[in-house]
């Protein structure tokens, strides 16, 4: 992730030799057992299996996942939760495909009068199957995966072609993706097949989609406290008009017009993601210099990790502020860190698995001289969405810190 190795006080991977520790005074990060740390419905479904080996880097586990659509792979636990959700969405968009009635709702939408749309924008169940791999990487957002509306040089963004806002299709599929609790600007190229046909098959077809009913593992987002929110706007909102009301609180809460158009033009988010971590900062009220976490996130998120590491570690540091109110971010390179009104420094991130390394070793170093200059006695604590190994809790606690971890557990048991 672009994000962990800008951050060299926090990276868990070995440092060249000349400036590394005693390497025997540190830890060896480790392979976890999926059926160890799962939760069973995340390890093991009626659609997919987690392998087993499951390597710990730069804070992110990373989980290899067999499906009955093919393999997929998910660098973290939050990655892993919407993988999952989107595996159960994928195997019911393909039950709803063998109705009679969708078949019927494809006749109907062939005779009505917006097919020849439909033909000139070229089919769109077929479309992300036959789009260049490398341009896929790129697809973050509904409507990208249907091709240029009779020019080659049309520009796409995230709300599809001009041709498909016109018609209105994407709006339906982000309803239809929306109502499965699933992202509608997801990267997964099989979903995006899936909903493009289930979603013409409604929008020109007159299907009635049902899928609210199905059992899902989580929202594909679990940012704590603005999931509902977040699903209410999505829904409702086409990605321009997220991004004129994303700047506009961006703008409010002190990020400069710079940093704040870095941020909102960073492929590395979905609309989505990017809605999701503007909510979560504006839910931090009164906090002073988010702005700073606005910059950090523009200048150094590169992709789909670095974004929801960015996106969780804002709604962790909004759970914590309910119960030890924040007065203001400092930072730590690129990494944000809270002070808190009592001087208290929280270290609060999304991390699967931390160890003790030397990284985490200056990290540690660097969070103390903050306590020191925050004066009033003040010490450091320490929250982790996932897992801290023994040892470091150890270290840690040994040198004052108070550690709590698991605050956002996802699918672990």
């Amino acid at each position: 992730m672009a994000l962990s190795m800008a951050l060299p006080c926090l990276a868990q991977t070995p440092e060249p030799l000349e400036v590394r520790r005693a390497e025997a005074a540190f830890e060896e990060l480790p392979v976890l057992n999926a059926s160890e740390i799962l939760r069973p419905d995340f390890h093991t479904g009626p659609h997919h299996k987690v392998r087993e080996p499951v390597p710990t880097y730069s804070g992110a586990n990373q989980f290899t996942i067999d499906t009955d659509f093919g393999e997929f792979e998910a660098n973290g636990n939050e990655m892993l939760v919407t993988r999952v959700n989107e595996i159960n969405a994928i195997a019911r968009l393909k039950e709803v495909s063998r109705t009679d009635e969708f078949k019927g709702a494809l006749k109907n939408a062939a005779k009505a009068p917006i097919a020849s749309a439909k033909n000139i924008v070229t089919d769109p169940v077929n479309t992300i199957s036959n789009a260049p791999k490398g341009l896929m990487k790129f697809m973050r957002r509904a409507g990208e995966s249907l091709k240029n509306v009779g020019n080659k040089s049309e520009s796409h963004d995230a709300e599809g072609s001009k041709m498909q806002q016109l018609i209105g299709f994407s709006d339906a599929k982000r309803k239809v993706a929306i109502s499965l609790d699933i992202d509608p600007y997801s990267t997964n190229t099989v979903l995006q097949h899936e909903l493009d046909g289930i979603a013409w098959a409604s929008f020109a077809g007159g299907m009635s989609v049902q899928l609210a009913t199905m059992p899902m593992g989580g929202p594909a987002l679990t940012v704590v406290d603005v999931t509902s929110s977040l699903n209410d706007v999505l829904k409702e909102k086409s990605p321009t008009d997220l991004k004129m009301m994303n700047r506009k609180t961006l703008r409010a809460i002190g990020a400069v017009e710079k940093d704040t158009e870095r941020f909102l033009n960073n492929s590395a988010f979905s609309p989505s993601q990017q809605t999701a971590f503007v909510l979560n900062l504006k839910s931090l009220n009164g906090v002073a210099n988010r702005g700073a976490f606005v910059r950090s996130a523009g200048e150094t998120s590169s992709d789909e990790s670095d974004a929801i590491f960015c996106v969780q570690t804002a709604a962790l540091m909004s759970k914590l502020h309910k119960d030890k109110p924040i007065a203001r971010l400092a930072m730590i390179g690129d990494f944000p860190i809270c002070i808190a009104k009592d001087g208290t420094v929280i270290v609060a991130f999304q991390w699967d698995y931390a160890a003790w390394t030397s990284g985490a070793a200056d990290f540690t170093d660097e969070a103390q001289k903050l306590a020191d200059k925050s004066g009033q006695g003040a010490h450091a604590f320490v929250g982790l969405s996932g897992q801290v190994s023994p040892r470091l809790r150890q270290e840690l606690e040994a040198r004052g810190f108070t550690v709590h971890d698991r605050l956002a557990q996802g699918p672990l048991k």
